[in-house]
């Protein structure tokens, strides 16, 4: 297997991809990983499109493939069955597996070389394997996205963001755009990289068979972070509206009081301090997709353990996230969607984590005792940190 050395980025350095490109405009980084970065087979991707566990789709497209009005799609959702494959043909189909990264950890090394973007924005990695002709059409994306050549090539047609582009529905569960003007047309081959910008056209054909990694990038709505406000159990959302002298004869006809939205604005803002938005933000962000692929210890194994990591040293599992925000005093501190406050001080150590994705000894011995013991047992417990492999 093939072992990822390079940079997403290449010979681009990291600042001038955020200032430049990242949600701006797309990039083609030509050799972005040395070789081939040959994660996965095709059989294995088929065999994980049998699980019921794992989230595919089989598509099959006819006639044109370079003009999407005039082509006939066919869509099936996974599990599929071992005989899907048998009838298919040699042209004209992708499978698709989503959050691939959480079943097959050489699949994890990707987001390795992502470290030059905050980890709590990684999503997932989606694998396709596409036969001659195969893909899903041209399409827009509400996300940022790193589009790997695994083995084979494909032919990429890129627009430019904000490009207006009518929406059809070739298939009711398809989602497309209209052939659009291209302002990239390439072909990639192993190691090469493209970013696509949200909302920018793209539109991918194989040629002959081949494999792509796309590797998805999150963004926080504000309705995710309200929510996660509404359930905090820590706040109280009893208070009542009092009429007092308010009310007048005919607000009985139906009329509401025209000081009823302030009165709820301002119940709102008492509520929704800067520290619970934090804490409501936080926690959305670095939440899983599937926590219970992490291995969790309980409380008194996971104590022992963090004796042991402060003498051999610790890793972050790859599928961890981890983060903080620095208020006043306090280190406001999210593992895989858990909120833990902790003092100041601990912020190299998750900077680090985040970077080289490991501890030494010597890096820990450098830390705060106290609240680093602490952080290490809740880590471990709840599977976002490990022992260094032997």
């Amino acid at each position: 297997m093939a072992q990822i050395e390079a940079s997403m980025l290449g010979d681009m350095s990291p600042e001038e991809f955020l200032s430049d490109y990242w949600q701006k405009k797309p990039l083609l980084i030509r050799g972005g990983f040395a070789g081939d970065p040959a994660l996965i087979t095709p059989e294995e991707l088929a065999g994980y499109s049998l699980d019921d566990d794992i989230e595919s789709r089989l598509i099959q497209n006819n006639e044109s493939p370079h003009d999407s009005k005039h082509q006939r799609w066919q869509l099936s959702h996974g599990p599929l069955q071992e005989n899907a494959f048998e009838d298919l043909g040699e042209s004209n189909w992708t499978l698709l597996v989503q959050s691939l990264d959480y079943f097959h950890p050489p699949l994890q090394e990707l987001t390795k070389a992502c470290n030059f973007l905050p980890r709590w924005r990684l999503d997932d990695i989606m694998v396709s394997f596409a036969t001659e002709n195969g893909g899903v059409g041209p399409h827009l994306d509400k996300y940022d996205v790193f589009l790997v050549q695994g083995e084979g090539q494909r032919r990429w047609r890129v627009g430019y963001q904000g490009q207006k582009v009518s929406t059809i529905n070739p298939h009711p569960q398809i989602a497309q755009v209209e052939p659009f003007e291209a302002t990239m047309d390439v072909i990639v081959n192993p190691g090469d990289v493209l970013y696509i910008p949200p909302a920018t056209p793209h539109w991918g054909i194989s040629v002959g068979n081949s494999i792509t990694y796309s590797i998805g990038f999150r963004a926080p709505s504000i309705g995710s972070i309200l929510d996660a406000v509404l359930n905090s159990a820590s706040l109280e959302f009893d208070s009542l509206w009092h009429d007092e002298s308010k009310l007048k004869k005919y607000h009985a006809f139906g009329a509401l009081h025209s000081e009823l939205p302030e009165w709820s604005q301002q119940e709102l803002e008492k509520l929704l301090n800067k520290r619970e938005l934090l804490i409501a933000a936080g926690k959305t962000v670095t939440e899983l997709k599937y926590p219970e692929m992490l291995e969790t210890v309980d409380l008194p194994k996971s104590q022992e353990l963090s004796e042991i990591a402060l003498t051999e040293g610790i890793a972050i599992n790859p599928l961890a996230r981890i983060a903080y925000f620095e208020h006043e005093q306090a280190l406001l501190t999210f593992i895989n969607g858990i909120y833990f406050q902790f003092p100041k001080g601990l912020e190299k150590a998750i900077q680090k984590l985040n970077q080289a994705h490991h501890l030494t000894k010597h890096d820990l011995e450098e830390l705060p005792r106290l609240p680093l013991g602490e952080f290490l047992t809740h880590g471990i417990a709840l599977g976002a940190l490990t022992l260094p492999e032997a």
